[in-house]
């Protein structure tokens, strides 16, 4: 019973993250960055609750920023 209710409340807590940014603008951001996109999901910091997109693609992965757009981190792949 406490699983699940523990399970429930972070589930809602991880997707009340208000965006300003939709996931195709993000992508659209990325896009050049990490070329064919092949992933692509919305997430939030545990420490400090900000929101992101995070967009891997054939060279890469970028976060992008989900309420100004902006480029936070890119990791390149090997």
């Amino acid at each position: 019973m406490w699983r699940f209710a523990i399970m429930l409340f972070t589930t809602a807590y991880a997707f009340s993250c208000p965006a300003s940014i939709s996931i195709e603008e993000a992508i659209r951001i990325a896009k050049p960055y990490v070329g064919e996109v092949h992933y692509s999901g919305k997430g939030q910091s545990k420490k400090t609750g900000e929101c992101y997109y995070r967009i891997r693609g054939t060279e890469g992965t970028a976060v992008i920023d989900a309420k100004d757009g902006k480029l936070v981190r890119f990791y390149r792949s090997r």
